[in-house]
């Protein structure tokens, strides 16, 4: 066959996979034992794989806390030492199928939160959303406090989801998309309804739980409105593990920023990263006093939301969180629009009535990006260099990352051809 039509038909399979998963949230279960690879030495951080000695300070807080959490070092000083020996092994989350958002560090211990995508056999994982506290572990924080709610989430909060999930014989993770759309969430950093709406489906079965702590858990997820964030990565995570293995594929299957460097993954070269320098999420400050300089480059693996077509590729569903970072309605209309440009399809459970009841569009093909030069916006949180968040806003995608990926997928299916 052609290679051009080889490449048609792999993008069709993934488009199909995008467009027709349906990921279930099945159970929460200890790192080790849910994620295939997962060692009792490592911690998976967000982003592309990075040299150690370039980890930004907050990543090595959270690093050095998710390692003295899990018994792996006593002090966070002896942590990173045995990091440098190579005691502890860092490793990007999405290679193994799991997102981490922000400076978050899911070591072995950790509940996670499984998603299953029947449809096409993959599956996905993240940690459970930290909530709403600025001083958490997922903004490169840590201290005896942290450590107490890591312990909780572990002990109390984890297992007593699980028994509520497992009541509930799983959540259909596009269903509460489809229930919630037209609401105004974009489901990556805006996720009121979506939250909302999933704590109800869960609501129903937490009273009938067993954990004898069940009232401290109802309390912490009815104060989380972001708790559907880490359940909707596990879901992606699930998708695009199935996309993973299509092959001439030129569909974007992951992305993320480690602090330095900000990277996207292809279909048909799965977990190979092509990458470029990270830049600056810009929009609004929570402080006043914060500035540029301040700020770290985009960090976290978040955006596989917008991997799959969420974030800012449906800005237009959410116009608020658009005004909250400076832009206006024909902004957010311009950021679908960008992505409508170079994605192959479009979502139908998440119409928005006032673009026209069109659906978000997924699937970006990364030799539209290249050829039209027309890069996708993305949402998200800022970092600051020495731990916590800077605020919140968008930017665009690099360009480089995408001509870097389109030569991987030529290498990958040249020898092929011949």
């Amino acid at each position: 066959m052609d290679i051009k039509l080889q490449i048609e038909e792999a993008n069709k399979k993934v488009t199909e996979i995008f467009t027709k998963a349906r990921p279930i949230w099945t159970k929460i279960e200890p790192a080790i034992d849910a994620i295939p690879g997962m060692t009792a030495n490592k911690i998976l951080v967000a982003g592309p794989p990075i040299k150690i000695e370039d980890v930004t300070i907050p990543v090595r807080n959270a690093v050095c806390g998710a390692a003295v959490h899990d018994g792996l070092a006593a002090t966070t000083e002896e942590a990173w030492k045995k990091v440098e020996a190579g005691e502890i092994i860092i490793d990007s989350a999405q290679n193994y199928n799991c997102g981490c958002s922000a400076t978050m560090a899911t070591s072995a211990s950790m509940p996670v939160i499984v998603c299953e995508d029947k449809q096409y056999g993959g599956v996905g994982y993240a940690p459970i959303h930290p909530g709403n506290s600025p001083k958490v572990l997922r903004w490169g924080y840590y201290d005896d406090e942290i450590e107490a709610h890591l312990q909780f989430f572990r002990d109390t909060y984890g297992p007593a989801l699980n028994e509520a999930v497992q009541l509930a014989g799983g959540i259909d993770v596009v269903n509460v998309l489809a229930r919630t759309a037209g609401m105004g969430d974009e489901n990556h950093n805006r996720l009121f309804a979506s939250s909302m709406f999933l704590d109800l489906q869960l609501m129903e079965y937490l009273p009938d739980i067993k954990n004898p702590k069940k009232d401290e858990v109802i309390k912490e997820l009815a104060i989380n409105d972001r708790f559907m964030l880490h359940v909707l990565m596990a879901a992606v995570e699930a998708i695009t593990a199935a996309a993973k293995k299509v092959p001439y594929s030129t569909v974007m299957v992951g992305m993320g920023g480690n602090g330095v460097e900000f990277g996207i993954q292809v279909a048909a070269t799965g977990n190979k990263w092509y990458t470029a320098e990270a830049p600056l999420i810009l929009g609004s400050l929570l402080n006043p006093t914060y500035t540029v300089d301040d700020m770290l480059p985009y960090l976290g693996d978040s955006c596989v939301t917008e991997v799959y077509g969420l974030g800012g590729m449906a800005a237009v569903s959410a116009p608020a969180y658009v005004r909250m970072t400076g832009g206006t309605l024909e902004d957010a209309k311009e950021r679908t629009d960008r992505a409508r440009t170079v994605s192959l399809g479009e979502h139908s459970f998440n119409q928005v009535p006032w673009d026209d009841f069109k659906g978000s569009p997924a699937a970006i093909d990364v030799r539209k990006v290249v050829a039209l030069n027309t890069l996708p916006i993305s949402h998200g949180g800022s970092g600051l260099k020495k731990g916590g968040q800077a605020g919140a806003g968008s930017c665009e995608l690099p360009l480089d990352c995408f001509k870097e990926a389109l030569r991987g997928v030529a290498a990958e299916v040249a020898p092929q051809e011949v």
